[in-house]
């Protein structure tokens, strides 16, 4: 098996730049090098290598890692397999075991997974966890079905317990224990384990969630058995399923995939993030023809979640969606309307391009010049990534009736190169104009400092959902530094990675002032504003309770609070919005809001 510190020996050996340079041809740009991207047709330059960093990121297609993460995708090897080729390249002698270092680690996993489930089952410190699971529809005996379990609170508790018999090093190589120059612990502590199994049912990693804090879920980090990327949740019980009926569920989290299952949707399987691999497309299509996606409202609108579709139908699967009821996720719809009420869902489940056109209509007034121009500015990327001619021919038929431009322009508009937003020349963008990842960029290009400032005031909730992910990577990176994340992280967080490191900013990083000011915009955005929304949400509501009760001297009190929280709103948002407009409403005079 291979000790971390092998993994960084190679790195810190291999020029990437070179390893790259095998495949395209780079220029230098500045600090970095350019050239054109070999996983897309790529009309310009869009492949940026950053060889201080050691990381690659594409700005046309999103693909993006370190050098471990270009070979296995250049060439399909697992992980594994390109470290074995670059430490050879490297004169690196990695750590090996005996001709059954397999096995004994498929041991090592076993071992610790049934630890895990007799805690829960026995420990009284597991009380808590077992409440939980039973509230949440999966009662005891369901538990060694799906192989659940639970990490004690203490530091050492599987270091106590497998050390002795396996040793430190095959732990650490496994992602059970985390070590570091100063001491070692358990890398999983107080969370409810979910088994991660390959086809065989063998453990080959896990996912543990947290009662409280953050990261809420934390996987095992890449190593000789798992990576994230190239496996599914819940494969070895569905698989049966998926070969009788040809078709995937196909859901983020652990506990969807099980709520499914336990009221008989048996063909589930769990993406355990929102962005599909290739390689979980190949594993996919080996068992199934059709996929219907339930992901929440949220997650499935998200960029991650439609490249993974792409992904999917490119590879010649078909791929629908299934449009939860509103504040449902797949959990919580089974929990509550039970095998039917999934069955409905996902029975009018539809074409992922209509349900890409649909979301269009949602969160754009096609009614206007401006909001139709959004709406084809987003759709210039997505058919950027759609190979299927028929699929590219269907989306201009929706897009048609959407915006009601005749197909040939639209035709001629979509396939048209659009210059990337790093290309573009204009002037930096007024703090108050950054969105989230522009923040997430700065914090992480000025290092850590800034960020540690930002994460005391914000907590991981007040992100996005689709940006919470990237938010848990900064968490995880610690004090030691993004890069040093990369041979840990599955493939769509080494995009991520990439993607933030890389990304080009408005200002120079340098700019103590201007950080520190995107971490009070950042407040002012995720913090402060939406909860003004909240409470003028939650007086509005005692608004209209007073005034059908009659209590007018309540009401006028309220509302003079409302007009205050309104007044405070629009010194923090400098932008007109919408809710603007409402606050407005609510202060002409008789105006009632109530209405």
């Amino acid at each position: 098996m291979s000790d971390r510190t092998d993994i960084e020996q190679v790195r810190a050996r291999l020029d990437i730049v070179a390893v790259i340079s095998r495949y395209l041809t780079l220029t230098k740009s500045g600090s970095s090098f350019k050239g054109r991207c070999p996983f897309h047709k790529d009309d310009t330059p869009s492949f940026v290598v950053s060889p201080e960093k050691g990381l690659w990121h594409c700005f046309g297609c999103g693909e993006g890692g370190d050098v471990f993460g270009f070979l296995m995708k250049a060439e399909r090897l697992s992980f594994a397999e390109a470290l074995e080729r670059l430490a050879e390249e490297a004169g690196v002698r990695l750590t090996r075991s005996s001709s059954g270092e397999l096995e004994s680690l498929h041991e090592i996993m076993d071992a610790a997974s049934k630890h895990f489930q007799r805690s829960l089952a026995q420990s009284p410190r597991a009380a808590r966890a077992r409440e939980v699971l039973t509230e949440r529809g999966f009662p005891q005996e369901t538990w060694p079905r799906y192989a659940l379990g639970y990490a004690m609170p203490s530091w050492d508790d599987i270091k106590r317990k497998l050390v002795p018999t396996f040793g430190l090093p095959s732990l650490v190589s496994l992602g059970l224990v985390v070590r570091t120059e100063e001491r070692s612990y358990d890398r999983f502590r107080d969370r409810i384990m979910f088994a991660i199994l390959d086809l065989a049912e063998r453990t080959i990693g896990f996912g543990g969630r947290a009662f409280d804090g953050t990261p809420k879920y934390l996987n095992s980090p890449t190593t000789t058995l798992f990576d994230k990327g190239r496996h599914l949740y819940g494969m070895s019980w569905a698989r049966d399923a998926l070969q009788a009926s040809r078709s995937a569920v196909l859901v983020e989290g652990y506990t969807d995939v099980l709520s499914l299952h336990v009221v008989g949707i048996e063909n589930a399987i769990g993406s355990m993030g929102t962005a599909l691999t290739q390689a979980q497309a190949d594993l996919l299509g080996r068992f199934a023809d059709e996929v219907i996606i339930a992901y929440d409202r949220d997650a499935a609108g998200g960029a991650a979640a439609l490249r993974g579709m792409t992904v999917l139908r490119d590879s010649g699967l078909d791929v629908r969606i299934a449009v939860l009821p509103e504040g449902n996720d797949p959990d919580t719809l089974a929990r509550s309307g039970g095998a039917q009420g999934v069955r409905e869902a996902l029975n009018a489940a539809v074409p992922f391009h209509r349900h890409f056109a649909a979301s269009l209509r949602e969160r754009y007034d096609l009614t206007t010049h401006h909001g139709k121009e959004q709406a084809l500015e987003e759709a210039r990327s997505f058919f950027a990534q759609l190979r299927s001619i028929t699929l590219r021919s269907e989306l201009i038929d929706e897009l048609h009736d959407l915006s009601g431009l005749p197909r040939d322009e639209l035709r001629r508009d979509l396939a048209r190169r659009r210059p990337r937003r790093q290309d573009r020349e204009r002037p930096p963008r007024p703090p108050d104009a950054w969105d989230e990842e522009t923040v997430l960029i700065a914090m992480a290009a000025r290092g850590l400092t800034a960020w540690s400032e930002l994460r005391k005031r914000v907590p991981a909730e007040a992100f996005s959902p689709r940006y919470r992910g990237v938010v848990a990577l900064l968490d995880d990176a610690g004090d030691s530094g993004l890069e040093a994340l990369g041979g840990e992280l599955a493939e769509d967080q080494a995009q991520a990675l990439s993607r933030l490191t890389l990304g080009e900013l408005p200002f120079d990083p340098d700019n103590r002032e201007l950080v520190e000011k995107a971490v009070h915009d950042a407040v002012t955005k995720l913090v402060d504003l939406p909860a003004i929304e909240a409470r003028l949400s939650a007086l509005r509501e005692q608004i209209r309770r007073c005034t059908t009760e009659g209590n007018r001297e309540q009401v006028d009190a309220l509302q003079r609070e409302y007009s205050e929280h309104v007044a405070k709103r629009r010194s923090l948002a400098r932008q007109p919005t919408k809710g603007d407009e409402d606050a407005r409403a609510h202060e002409r005079p008789g105006d009632d809001p109530t209405d």
